[in-house]
């Protein structure tokens, strides 16, 4: 528990003071030792207890370091009464105790370090070379030894700050010996050397007194890579000078992982690296310029790129971690893999592929044969040489795309033209090798979360990157064509006889190759018509089937249905190119055969693609027609009738007979302006009749059925069209007359019958066209007999609303009495 916002060690009142075994609520009596809890000493030594807590509390306060001078009592407690023991504690919001340390040696070894500098620019002239000698050696000596001890004492930050300056001495010394001549006239390059090897030997020699330190191991790396510069810009050889850096690095992460100096092993490794980086791009700029075998190894252009994937081994040597062993060899795996693969890129894309695709199979048989964890190693270069490989084959592909495309508008060439001569970008015999690489390659690499049928993949797409590869060479089209249809056919064949998952991907593979080929066709009819009719066959035979997968969406009878009307649409087409049927006329036959294959096979993925090939094929036809209305009626009646067909065979599309019945009332409404018709019951008139009748029919069958539902479409079809024109029009007419009196007999019968619809269809047509037939005599009417007539209507209700106003207050009155 707490006392005073302070952990109670005494006086907790739920265990026993005696035996501080727990109590119970409301103890009258501890239960382990029977001590009595209920006497008049008891609140005393709960009290004295207390005031053991508060002592302790005082005891711990006067213990805090000196450092924590700087923390501040909160409010809450320097509120509370004298001898209260504060409550909380609260850090001020100024600097950390520890941080002022670091501040002032950091500020004390730049101060040093720039009193050497003033020394050398200052004291240098008139200091003999003994004395000079003897204050930059002693400095730095003294420098260093004192870092080294007060690293030894527990002084870590003071240490690293006097080492610091010791190893800045070290540069100065150095510096200053060479500006007086002592070594000579030396350029930058030797003078890198110097400094780069004076602060490696003065940083090694500090490790050696005091491994602790940190300044010194991060200190020998960067003397190192000094030393390296200095060593590059002495020599021509930069590749060598780059690898000796490299190993000389390794050497320090080794005498860093023995020695368990953590800081200088990754600062090494980081030396390390940013060396093999710019030996390896001086490699491949090199390799790439002499890609020649002759010059790559006779000559020794290459032998950096080699050093360099050798070099990559390194990590795997040293380290213990599996993972960094893996990336390792994954590396050096990928360097050797591009050395080896770096002359075919002077020869252009198809040695280059070629090298590729050799390569692919060796790392995809190691690949193949690598188990566990170990089988990231030559996946990665599969992946790389995946590349070139994948690039190439999208560019054939490509290619042959556009030879196919742009050689002729459709229907405009013969069966037998020939594709043009032309050079590829590279041999179009690596079509196939390309694809079947790529394909390889994703067997083998992961995630695979699909078992595919590799065999059947690697056969199909074979086959296809063959009848591609016939593209990019000057053949006739009729080949290409028939190599393509042939192949869906076989591909839809097959997947109708499989029975496993995998029969719907096949099923679209097979029809999407059969749709290449009439697209390839597409310049000549005779082919499109060829073309067109191995995809209707393909399609009919996934419609027929009825073998389903276990666990199929996507089956083979709604990808046939999905595809068959607009084969059928595009075969009648193009048979009717072949027989030079006009234009106009082309679409009447593919509406009925259409048509019936709805009727036949009522799908949905079936009608609403055979609507679409169906919209389509009109619209062409019509805008090729000369007198396009009449060929529009002639295609919404087709339309029509074999839309209301089919609602009238299959009980499942009843629905589609007012669709059905649209179309045949837009079919007459197109005859009927074409022919200059403007009577809108000529138009409504029909449709009305229809509705009604259907109506009728319903009532029979349901007597329970609403008239309201039923009729008033019918009803209001019949009248309303008629009642806008006689509103806009004269209303004295033959028409008005009719509508009265159809309104009339509507309003009869239903009052006879009982029937709501007819009643206020008629009733509300009849009182609008009675106000119409009124209204000119209105407008003849004196103006004093309206404005009379307004006074009158608002007398009458202001006499009313008087009335009852006094009737409200009698009622108050006489309730008021009551009470």
């Amino acid at each position: 528990m707490r006392l005073n916002g302070l952990m109670s060690r005494y006086a907790d009142p739920s265990v026993c003071p005696d035996c501080r075994a727990p109590l119970p609520p409301n103890p009258t009596a501890c239960p382990a030792c029977e001590l009595d809890l209920t006497g008049p000493l008891v609140p005393g030594l709960f009290r004295t207890l207390q005031r053991a807590d508060e002592l302790v509390a005082e005891i711990r306060r006067a213990a805090v370091p000196a450092e924590a001078a700087t923390e501040t009592v909160s409010e809450s407690a320097l509120s509370q009464p004298t001898g209260t023991p504060a409550t909380a504690v609260r850090r001020s919001g100024g600097l950390r105790a520890a941080s002022v340390p670091k501040i002032l040696l950091s500020l004390g070894a730049l101060c040093l370090l720039a009193a050497a500098v003033i020394f050398l620019a200052v004291a240098w002239s008139w200091l003999g070379i003994g004395g000079r000698t003897a204050v930059l050696v002693g400095l730095t000596l003294a420098a260093g030894g004192l870092g080294s001890w007060l690293s030894g004492r527990g002084l870590r930050v003071a240490g690293e700050a006097m080492t610091t300056v010791a190893l800045g001495l070290v540069v100065l010394d150095v510096v200053g010996a060479e500006q007086a001549g002592w070594f000579g006239d030396l350029d930058a390059a030797a003078t890198a050397c110097l400094v780069g090897g004076a602060l490696l030997a003065a940083s090694l020699g500090l490790i050696s007194l005091r491994a602790t330190l940190q300044v010194p191991q991060v200190v020998a790396a960067l003397g190192l890579w000094v030393l390296a510069a200095g060593v590059a810009g002495l020599t021509v050889h930069d590749q060598r000078a780059a690898t000796a850096a490299v190993l000389a690095f390794a050497g320090l992460v080794a005498l860093g992982r023995f020695a368990s100096l953590r800081t200088l092993a990754v600062v090494a490794a980081v030396g390390g690296g940013t060396w093999w980086a710019a030996l390896a791009a001086q490699a491949v700029e090199d390799a790439a310029t002499h890609a020649t075998l002759r010059a790559l190894w006779l000559e020794g252009h290459g032998w950096g790129l080699l050093t360099a994937s050798i070099l990559l081994l390194l990590p795997a040597i040293a380290s213990a971690h599996l993972h960094v062993v893996r990336a390792s060899l994954a590396a050096s795996a990928l360097g050797l893999t591009v050395t080896l693969g770096i002359f075919a890129t002077d020869d252009g894309p198809t040695r280059l592929t070629l090298a590729a695709l050799a390569l692919l199979v060796v790392w995809a048989a190691a690949a193949h044969l690598a188990r566990g964890h170990w089988a990231v190693v030559p996946r990665v270069p599969l992946a790389v040489v995946t590349v070139p490989v994948l690039a190439t084959g999208l560019t054939l592909a490509t290619e042959g795309v556009d030879r196919v495309l742009v050689l002729g508008e459709p229907f405009t060439r013969s069966a037998g033209v020939r594709l043009p001569t032309a050079d590829s970008v590279a041999h179009p015999g690596l079509l196939v090798p390309a694809v079947l690489g790529v394909l390889l390659t994703l067997a083998l690499l992961p995630p695979r979360p699909l078992r595919l049928p590799w065999p059947l993949f690697a056969v199909s797409l074979g086959l296809v990157a063959g009848a591609g590869t016939l593209t990019l060479l000057a053949v006739p089209l009729w080949t290409i064509t028939a190599s393509l249809g042939l192949i869906g056919l076989g591909l839809v064949a097959d997947a109708v006889r499989r029975a496993d998952g995998w029969s719907g991907g096949e099923s679209v593979a097979g029809l999407a190759v059969a749709l290449a080929a009439v697209i390839a066709a597409r310049s000549s009819d005779w082919l499109t018509a060829a073309a067109t009719f191995v995809l209707v066959l393909a399609a009919a035979t996934l419609l027929a089937t009825d073998r389903v997968a276990a666990g199929e969406v996507l089956t083979g009878r709604r990808l046939g249905g999905a595809v068959l009307p607009a084969a059928l649409a595009g075969l009648v087409w193009s048979v009717a190119e072949i027989a030079d049927v006009e234009t106009s006329l082309r679409a009447a036959p593919i509406l009925v055969v259409l048509g019936l294959l709805a009727l036949a096979r009522p799908r949905v993925e079936l009608e609403t693609v055979a609507a679409l090939a169906a919209l389509v094929s009109a619209t062409s036809a019509g805008a090729a027609a000369a007198d396009p209305e009449t060929w529009l009626a002639v295609h919404l009646t087709l339309a029509g009738a074999l839309v209301s067909a089919s609602a009238l065979v299959h009980r499942s599309r009843r629905l589609l007979g007012w669709v059905g019945g649209f179309l045949l009332a837009a079919a007459t409404w197109v005859r009927l302006a074409d022919l200059g018709v403007e009577a809108p019951e000529a138009y409504t008139l029909p449709s009305a009749v229809a509705l009604t009748l259907v109506g009728l029919w319903r009532l029979r069958d349901e007597p329970a059925s609403s008239t309201s539902f039923a009729l008033t479409p019918g009803l209001a079809l019949a009248t309303v069209p008629s009642l806008l024109w006689v509103l806009a029009g004269d209303p004295i007419t033959l028409r008005a007359a009719l509508l009265g009196a159809g309104c009339l007999g509507l309003v009869l019968a239903g009052a006879t019958l009982r029937w709501n619809a007819p009643l206020l269809i008629g009733s509300v047509v009849g009182a609008v066209l009675v106000l119409r037939e009124l209204a000119p005599y209105l407008a003849q009417t004196p103006q004093w007999i309206l404005i009379g007539l307004a006074g009158t209507v608002l007398t009458v209700v202001g006499v009313t609303w008087e009335r009852r106003v006094n009737d409200l207050q009698r009622t108050g009155a006489y309730l008021a009495r009551l009470r």
